[in-house]
């Protein structure tokens, strides 16, 4: 529940003297500090694995019934996050209690467990609130263990971070798209994102049995939870829809999923950690229920620019913007400061969102020009010379998203058959029609191929299957980041 606070323990005169106070501590969890401190040490130390793949971890998928049952496989998840700098985590949840369209933020600045508050980040919430489909509503975590089951893993390994929770109430694929480019705006170096999330409830009592109860019902339960989390794991939004369309598997989380699958780039890269099911721990699958832990690390090669190199062409993006809305022409750059990796010829791309949707993207494929001219020239472009949009105004200025995709050398393949969505961008070329796509277009919209290919077609000006004669194909990837 939401209640003002007795103790105003703030961090800021802008944080609200309210705290959400744990629905279910003393039930779901004990209320004992040192006994809960042992118990979630106990579960992270029994989660230690292998932690050197990949980069730094950017998001995971951690279960959410009483920590009995799910406590060991949610310590899988968290202990690859222990030893990393982490001041911000968000926590998206399904909602089980309060029904309501689009996403659930509290009005609120703390969060109480018996471990002791932790600060909610009021400054991302805020952020947050600027788009489409966020609202405060505090009922929606009244009740909510979903939330709530998370935190105290996190006090525990990231004393120091803030908190921005989540509930997730019926939404559209449009919508998790949006809140995906979001949260992914909120995803820095020091951010980490939790899909909170059960897999498959199976039993009479949930009125979901696709299989019979027999002594095949455990196996065929790990089979769904290895299908689901596979394809969460690779990130592939189209299969892991394509398995609930066909099973309508009951995997409570699936929205908080899907919007972490939307938020991270293409690049990153997914393990499924740990896999239980009540039923095994109770020795009867009557009532059962699938917990799974997924973690997901950016790529330790994703691409060839840095973090500080993305910093400076995200900055010098915004910065020439500014100064053409300001009537000053063209940025000016000091070429010593210029850092050497983007001094380099890249083709790249500028793109600009306003409140989750698309409001200009221009850019160069070959690698004509040095990296940070190009986006000079393109964030330009972008702003005021794509004729689909009329010119950014200084007052939409501050609302703008800016996205900046540095792309590899083009080449020619022989079957359009070979694309893969999400890491290959494509450029048609039939006779003088051309078009292209960027690899996050096709996921970011939820086509398939032949979808990807029929709206390439379509934006050549060919009919929807020009694409299968007489056209040809080439693909590149990109290294794709963001403000």
């Amino acid at each position: 529940m939401v209640k003002q606070t007795e103790q105003p323990v703030v961090a800021s005169p802008e944080v609200p003297a309210k705290v959400v106070y744990s629905p279910i501590a003393g039930s779901w969890y004990t209320n004992k500090p040192d006994a809960l401190r042992r118990e979630l040490r106990g579960y992270l130390d029994e989660g230690k694995g292998d932690t050197s793949w990949g980069g730094r971890v950017v998001g995971l998928v951690a279960p959410h019934a009483g920590y009995r049952f799910s406590g060991p496989v949610a310590g899988h998840a968290y202990a690859q996050l222990e030893g990393q700098a982490v001041k911000r985590v968000i926590v998206i949840a399904p909602s089980h209690h309060v029904p309501f369209s689009g996403f659930a933020l509290p009005d609120a600045g703390l969060w109480e467990t018996p471990l002791g508050q932790m600060q909610i980040d009021v400054a991302a919430v805020k952020k947050l609130l600027e788009g489409p489909d966020f609202k405060l509503l505090d009922q929606a975590f009244a009740k909510e263990h979903a939330v709530d089951i998370q935190v105290p893993f996190l006090q525990l390994i990231a004393p120091d971070a803030q908190l921005v929770p989540i509930v997730a109430g019926r939404v559209d694929d449009a919508a998790i798209v949006r809140a995906g480019r979001a949260l992914g705006a909120l995803l820095d170096d020091q951010t980490v994102i939790v899909a909170s999330s059960d897999f498959t409830h199976y039993g009479a009592s949930f009125g979901y049995m696709p299989f019979k109860l027999d002594d095949q019902t455990g196996e065929n339960l790990a089979k769904f939870a290895d299908i689901a989390g596979s394809a969460a794991a690779a990130l592939d939004s189209e299969a892991f829809k394509k398995h609930l369309a066909e099973t309508n598997d009951t995997i409570c989380g699936a929205m908080p999923i899907l919007v972490l699958m939307a938020a991270l780039d293409k690049g990153t890269e997914g393990k499924v950690l740990r896999y239980d099911n009540s039923g095994r721990m109770t020795g009867g699958y009557e009532h059962a229920v699938s917990y799974v832990s997924i973690a997901f690390r950016a790529s330790a090669q994703a691409g060839p620019m840095s973090e500080q190199d993305q910093k400076y062409l995200l900055s010098l993006a915004r910065r020439t913007i500014q100064h053409h809305l300001a009537g000053k022409g063209r940025l000016s750059v000091d070429e010593s400061e210029v850092p050497p990796a983007v001094a380099e010829k890249y083709g790249v791309f500028v793109t600009l969102n306003k409140n989750g949707n698309l409001r200009g993207c221009i850019g160069s494929i070959l690698p004509v020009e040095a990296l940070y001219t190009g986006v000079i020239r393109n964030a330009i472009n972008a702003a005021a010379n794509d004729t689909r949009f009329r010119p950014v105004t200084a007052q939409e200025e501050p609302e703008l998203h800016i996205e900046i995709s540095v792309l590899t050398n083009p080449k020619r393949i022989e079957r359009w058959q070979d694309i893969v969505i999400g890491r290959d961008g494509v450029i048609l070329t039939k006779g003088w029609a051309k078009s292209v796509f960027l690899p996050q277009v096709a996921p970011e919209q939820g086509w398939n191929l032949k979808q990807m290919l029929e709206h390439l077609s379509m934006k050549a000006g060919l009919p929807a299957n020009g694409y299968l004669e007489g056209a040809t194909f080439e693909i590149f990837q990109a290294q794709v980041f963001s403000e």
